[in-house]
């Protein structure tokens, strides 16, 4: 309000005075008077309501209002101040752009470590980085990152009805396959499914791979087809390994208790 006064005051050069001379309680009974004047032409001013000295009645003086002009920089100064302090209060801890770093980092970085993979599956360097979980774990919380700030943002998130219609077996197939071409016109929806995607078929990957190193198997071209189109690459592995004479990768869980 303040603001669209000062605006008014500035183009129209002037300012008007209300001075009400009549109250209820007060000895006058005189109408309200307005004043104009032309002559005031400072625009860093601002018409504002104060209290100002009105008609006497038992010695006492009641306070009246009336329009005058007062310095708009400190109001300009002190609005600035509280725009910028609810500014900083309503930002967003995660920002978007935030996000689409994360999306870079979940699809450059695990392309590193498939080169070592595949061009050095026998180094030393790739056992020491890859026989652990730092890697996965390092790439989980990109994606973890990703998920969650997709929270903080505007629109950020896919409605879970059109998640919830994914897996609705009384829709038909053609519907549940629209509703999930639907989440992906959400890009932070995108970002979150496409660094799933590459840190497991990193995972799978790294897993071929230690199981071509345990067994002695040739697992690159595996490797190679997993980076690539996922799945696939875990059967060709299992092909390689019927191929070779060697046993296919039997069941880690029943192994592990018959040796206990």
């Amino acid at each position: 309000g303040l603001l669209g006064l000062a605006i008014a005051s500035s183009a129209c050069s002037a300012f008007m005075t209300f001075k009400p001379t009549s109250c209820n309680g007060c000895m006058s009974n005189e109408s309200p008077s307005f004043h104009y004047s032309s002559s005031y032409n400072n625009a860093a001013s601002v018409l504002s309501f104060s209290p100002s000295q009105g008609q006497k009645r038992g010695g006492e003086h009641k306070k009246m209002s009336q329009l005058q002009m007062v310095d708009i920089d400190s109001l300009i100064m002190g609005s600035g101040s509280l725009s910028l302090a609810v500014e900083a209060s309503s930002s967003p801890l995660v920002t978007q752009d935030d996000i689409f770093t994360a999306f870079r980092v979940a699809t450059f970085l695990p392309q590193v470590f498939w080169f070592l993979l595949i061009l050095l599956p026998n180094a030393a360097i790739t056992k020491r980085i890859m026989g652990g979980y730092e890697v996965i774990g390092l790439l989980s919380l990109v994606h973890l990152f990703i998920v969650i700030g997709s929270l903080y943002q505007k629109d950020g998130a896919a409605p879970i009805e059109l998640f919830s219609n994914v897996f609705d077996f009384a829709q038909t197939a053609q519907e549940n396959q629209a509703a999930m071409t639907s989440m992906f016109t959400y890009p932070n929806f995108v970002s979150e499914e496409w660094s799933h995607v590459l840190t497991w078929d990193l995972f799978v990957g790294r897993w071929i791979w230690l199981d071509g190193i345990r067994r002695d198997i040739f697992t690159i071209h595996s490797v190679i087809l997993c980076n690539l189109i996922g799945p696939p690459g875990f059967l060709l592995h299992l092909l390689t390994c019927a191929i070779t004479g060697k046993e296919l990768p039997g069941n880690e869980a029943i192994s592990q208790n018959d040796d206990n």
